[in-house]
This record gives C-alpha cells, sequence and structure tokens, in this order.
C-alpha cells in the first residue's frame, strides 16, 4: 500500500523535540481503556492513575524518546527508549531511583509541544479481553545509569537514566488530562 497523499500543515514545520515531564509508576498504579480500531483517534489511551505519578520536570534538551522497530517472520516489534538527565543528585533523587530498578514501568511523557505518550502499556498480542486489559509482558525497566560529580567547577554533576520497553505497538498518545504538580513533584491522570 502505498501513501499517495499525506498533508501537512505550515504549524507541523514549527514543532519543537525533546521532553518537558517524565511521569514514572508502576504498571499496576494505572489503568487503560485503549481506543478501538473504528473510533478517530484509533492509537490513544485513557490512563486512570490510581496513585499520582512520580514527575521528572526538565530542562529543554535533557529529555528524549525514541523508537525503532524492526519486522521478523511477520511479526514487528518495537523498542522504545527513554533517555534524561537529573541534575544536581541528592538523597532524595537517589532514593527515588534506587525504587525503580526491579520495578516494572509505565512512562508517561508530555513533549515541548504538550502531546502526551505512554509507554510500558501495550494493546498489542493481549492476553486476556476488555478495554481494560493489556499485555501485562509488555512493561518498561530501567536498563541504565550512568552518572558523575564532574572534574570541574564547571562541569554538571547527576545522572543520566535509560528506561527501555519492548512493546508491540508504537507509543500510544494519551488522551486523559495530565496534570502536573511541580510543587509536589507528582502527575495526574484523570
Amino acid at each position: 500500500m502505498a501513501i499517495e497523499n499525506l498533508v501537512l500543515a505550515t504549524t507541523d514545520f514549527e514543532k519543537r523535540g525533546g521532553l518537558r515531564h517524565i511521569g514514572l509508576c508502576a504498571t499496576s498504579n494505572l489503568t487503560p481503556t485503549f481506543t478501538s480500531a473504528g473510533t478517530a483517534d484509533t492509537h490513544a489511551v485513557a490512563l486512570v492513575d490510581s496513585a499520582s505519578l512520580a514527575l521528572f520536570d526538565l530542562k529543554q534538551g535533557t529529555g528524549s524518546l525514541t523508537t525503532s522497530g524492526s519486522k521478523e517472520n511477520g511479526v514487528m516489534m518495537f523498542e522504545h527508549t527513554l533517555s534524561f538527565y537529573i541534575p544536581n543528585c541528592s538523597n532524595v533523587h537517589f532514593g527515588n531511583l534506587q525504587k525503580l530498578l526491579q520495578e516494572q514501568i509505565a512512562a508517561v511523557v508530555v513533549d515541548h509541544n504538550d502531546q502526551a505518550f505512554c509507554i510500558g502499556m501495550s494493546a498489542a498480542f493481549q492476553h486476556t479481553t476488555g478495554s481494560g486489559s493489556f499485555n501485562n509482558q509488555m512493561y518498561a525497566t530501567m536498563t541504565g545509569l550512568e552518572g558523575g560529580t564532574g572534574a570541574a567547577l564547571g562541569d554538571e554533576n547527576g545522572v543520566t537514566v535509560t528506561i527501555t520497553c519492548s512493546s508491540g505497538e508504537l507509543p500510544r498518545t494519551v488522551s486523559s488530562t495530565v496534570t502536573v504538580d511541580l510543587a509536589a513533584g507528582t502527575m495526574a491522570l484523570s
């Protein structure tokens, strides 16, 4: 199937890259409702949280979400990589990161265009039925953590966190309302 006509709005050329906010939680804290194939927005997910997500508020140019896919034996699989930098790490930062080491993570990321995406929850290859079911084997995990104090006075100290996820689909757009509370350090979904 060829793409014959792809219309681009002039505003699409002025979109900015990078991530503004990242919300992380255990997959068990979220209830997804995936949109059905017959609706106008067929690749969205509505999320409701049972507890607020841990918020990472990012400086521009320090966070990214990349996706790569490959097809093998007729099955297309995607690898999503979320990478972000946390400056001036403290005991609280390290404590929160320590909690994520063995956790099955879902991540909601908001870019600088105020578009939210979710990784760590996939409707592809479901084992059960119903709008709230999801493939609980395609969660995200923290796969890398690299940090340092720097050597010179002008060097930044902090850590770069890498979270990856294998999925049977591209990252879904989040149709829920995303509320960021910078003072509390949380993200809420409704």
